[in-house]
């Protein structure tokens, strides 16, 4: 799999889908990025967790490139302070787990909209969303997504999911919800989709 710099990338599944695991996996593979976690669920080794804008950048600047924010209740207003402090940095990747506590289909705050038009190309940087159903990643992001990773859905596919054009995306609907297996489509020329998994379990939650 290959989730790059200047891409946006999206994973997508119901709850206990394995959606998680694999946000985790991912962690544990990238040497620079800053985490939004709003649940407290992610902790790969090496990492360190922020709990203001400014402790971000001051570890940053540290040489600290593996960063968590657990600032709890994050609300849109330290989200989006989170997301200016994000804006400052380079060649780094920003996760967000459970995005659709902040933005909608219809409704997205302009600090990201703006990371999505300008920072993750001009500044090398790539962005990285969690969420239950397509439906709930707003409309600047889901055009512009370069990485697909689906799990199992629930019964119905919702609308936005069944417009988008991937390849054999039918077989999200084959997938077992406990099998944490996904379906994976990188949007390049003459990509096709196809089912991986299952995720492997990081040694740190084993």
């Amino acid at each position: 799999m290959d989730v790059d710099l200047t891409e946006i990338t999206v994973i997508l599944g119901q709850k206990n889908s394995g959606k998680s695991v694999l946000f985790e996996h991912l962690l544990t593979r990238t040497e620079r990025y800053v985490c939004l976690d709003p649940n407290g669920e992610h902790g790969p080794p090496g990492a360190v967790y922020a709990e203001s804008p400014a402790e971000v950048l001051h570890y940053w600047m540290d040489g600290e490139t593996q960063i968590i924010v657990r600032d709890m209740p994050l609300t849109e207003d330290k989200f989006t302070q989170y997301l200016r402090a994000f804006g400052q940095l380079q060649r780094a990747y920003l996760y967000i787990d459970e995005a659709h506590n902040w933005m909608s289909s219809h409704y997205i705050p302009d600090t990201l909209k703006d990371l999505i038009k300008w920072h993750v190309t001009h500044n090398n940087c790539a962005l990285v969303c969690a969420a239950h159903k397509a439906k709930e990643i707003h409309d600047q992001m889901w055009t512009q997504t370069d990485n697909y990773f689906i799990f199992s859905y629930g019964e119905h596919e919702d609308a936005k999911l069944a417009d988008v054009s991937i390849p054999n995306k039918r077989r999200v609907h084959t997938l077992d919800p406990t099998s944490y297996r996904f379906l994976y489509y990188k949007d390049v020329a003459g990509a096709d989709s196809e089912v991986r998994g299952p995720v492997p379990i990081p040694e740190h939650l084993q």
